[in-house]
């Protein structure tokens, strides 16, 4: 069986098939008052163990698990939610079949939706859904928060609240036969550092509680009907994944130098203030990428100038004069924020996103500039602008900035007058013209993701052409190469902060073409530290004469595997 990949990591256990039985819900059933009293005590119930699942997800995964928590607590307050189920109740409909009724028709407005990201909040409502149904008629949901022994959890999608509560010491992986790379639960799951494979076509057909099964959450292979020499092959290879692991950790203190003596910089992308603690304990030396987005993503209103210093003063304290490198709103596209009220796009990703947007609010942008000039005085900030395809959009950013320099200045109010400024490089209009925008900046970031999407015509969340989304393309590469380029012939330095920059396989073709900042997630650094130090800059030079004669995606890909198996 196969499915797809959505958090790295061998895993071989006996599974627990979370039970999915059809409710039967209640034939009789009180007066409306009494069954308007069991939903809201439902309502109040779950919604405190929300809060509380958040505040452990806090403290065991960080604010980027527990914001995706936090948007649960705000839809069990949501009067747009509680009204109309109460409504439901008043015309004779029980507790649990109004919740039913009501979030029926919000989770079929969301799978309606073309946009995959929006297709998978879907799983969210039903998740919210099924914990105030249970609550109301007392039914008992499988308990994972306590496990007695390794265990692979197996449904047909895992709601985020199940995936937030699991027993982490005894979850070996997770096994969906829904959901898709940009779930809440593949992101949970890769927070987590949970093995997890999604879209496995009838999988629950195939297994039940107690089978021993084992997966490859990086290839979305499944491995059942095991054979005695391939379950001991199987454990081999994850015993050998835990030892490095350990033998990893033992870099994350140790910079990143070459055989031959080079040294480049290992960065952290962080999409909160709560993230940071991570890129250092795992040996980040400064952080690549910060999301300013989460500001916005995860509240009603648009957060004010006080909120966003506040969030930007705490990472450059928490950074202590090393390099954060925050990168201006970035929303539109698959991220939507409910306070700006954007309207439905037919091609969201082509359209009205990051700084396009900011220059129809210009109010919104003016805040960002503002507060983050003001937090600037606490550490070594530098501010990235996303999403520019022409050099009139950088000029127009560097002038708010400028403006913004000036008013605070008029207004005696402190910030630091020399400040980084850079750009993403995600568009291949700009790649191709880097020599040009490198004129105009201290320093570029290439955002592979996008750059990748960009260049071959393909919706990354799309599902039915992801087989055709890859980084390895030559002509992607070429990109890269063109932007690397054109930003070292203009003496300024150029960073990767999409995937490609944490993946090993890429690291020594990156280092040949002579990119000098890599930017990934902290769980990556250690290993990507220790790969570094196996590698010889020569060599890899020589590797890109190579790369460059090949001409398709597969190509390039195998060939960079061999070099990895050949020198790792």
């Amino acid at each position: 069986m196969h499915g797809y990949g959505v958090s790295k990591g061998l895993c071989y256990a006996k599974i627990l098939v979370l039970n999915e039985e059809a409710i039967a819900f209640p034939v009789e059933i009180g007066s409306p008052a009494e069954e308007e009293r069991k939903f809201l005590d439902a309502q109040a119930a779950v919604l405190e163990e929300t809060i509380k699942l958040r505040d452990k997800t806090n403290e065991t995964a960080g604010g980027n698990a527990a914001d995706i928590l936090d948007v649960h607590c705000s839809l069990l307050r949501d009067s747009g939610l509680i009204e109309p189920i109460k409504e439901e109740i008043a015309n004779q409909t029980g507790a649990a079949l109004a919740v039913e009724k009501v979030m029926n028709g919000v989770i079929a407005q969301f799978e309606a939706m073309e946009n995959e990201y929006f297709a998978q909040r879907a799983l969210d409502m039903k998740d919210i859904k099924d914990n105030l149904i249970c609550k109301i008629l007392n039914i008992k949901k499988p308990d994972v928060s306590s496990l007695p022994e390794p265990t692979i959890i197996v449904g047909s999608d895992i709601a985020p609240s199940t995936t937030a509560g699991m027993d982490l010491k005894m979850v070996s992986g997770m096994l969906m036969e829904l959901g898709g790379i940009t779930s809440h639960t593949a992101i949970l799951a890769r927070t987590l550092d949970i093995p997890a494979v999604v879209g496995v076509n009838g999988l629950l057909a195939k297994v039940k509680t107690g089978d021993l099964i084992g997966f490859d959450g990086e290839t979305g292979e499944i491995f059942l009907n095991l054979k005695e020499n391939e379950i001991k092959s199987l454990k081999k290879k994850i015993e050998e994944q835990h030892e490095e692991k350990s033998r990893w950790n033992k870099f994350s203190g140790e910079p990143a130098v070459t055989s031959d003596g080079k040294k480049f910089d290992i960065f952290g992308n962080i999409g909160s203030p709560d993230d940071v603690e991570k890129v250092l304990e795992r040996g980040g030396e400064g952080i690549g990428l910060f999301r300013s987005e989460f500001l916005y993503l995860s509240s009603k209103i648009l957060p004010d100038e006080e909120k966003q210093y506040d969030a930007y003063k705490k990472v450059l304290e928490k950074m202590d004069g090393r390099p954060v490198i925050v990168r201006t709103l970035d929303i539109g596209g698959d991220k939507d924020v409910p306070a700006l009220r954007l309207a439905k796009e037919a091609n969201p990703f082509l359209g009205l996103r990051a700084l396009r947007l900011c220059r129809r609010k210009e109010d919104v942008f003016h805040t960002q500039l503002r507060a983050l000039l003001r937090a600037s005085i606490y550490g070594n900030l530098k501010i990235m602008f996303p999403m520019i395809s022409s050099m009139e959009e950088l000029i127009w950013a560097k002038e708010k900035l400028r403006q913004c320099q000036e008013e605070l200045q008029e207004e005696q109010v402190p910030f630091k007058e020399k400040i980084e400024i850079g750009i993403m490089v995600e568009i291949p209009a700009v790649a191709v013209m880097a020599e040009c925008f490198a004129g105009e900046c201290d320093f570029f970031s290439i955002g592979t993701n996008d750059l990748s999407q960009y260049s071959l015509a393909v919706d990354r969340g799309n599902e039915t052409v992801a087989d055709l989304y890859t980084y390895y393309h030559p002509a992607v590469i070429r990109l890269i190469k063109m932007a690397i380029d054109g930003a070292h012939k203009n003496n300024i330095m150029c960073g990767m902060c999409g995937e490609a920059a944490g993946d090993p396989k890429m690291i020594p073709l990156l280092m040949g073409m002579g990119l000098d900042e890599y930017s990934m997630a902290a769980a990556s650094i250690p290993e990507v530290k220790e790969w570094i130090g196996k590698l010889n800059t020569e060599k890899c030079k020589e590797l890109v004469e190579q790369i460059l004669r090949l001409s398709t995606a597969k190509e390039i890909e195998e060939m960079l595997r061999k070099f990895y198996i050949q020198n790792k």
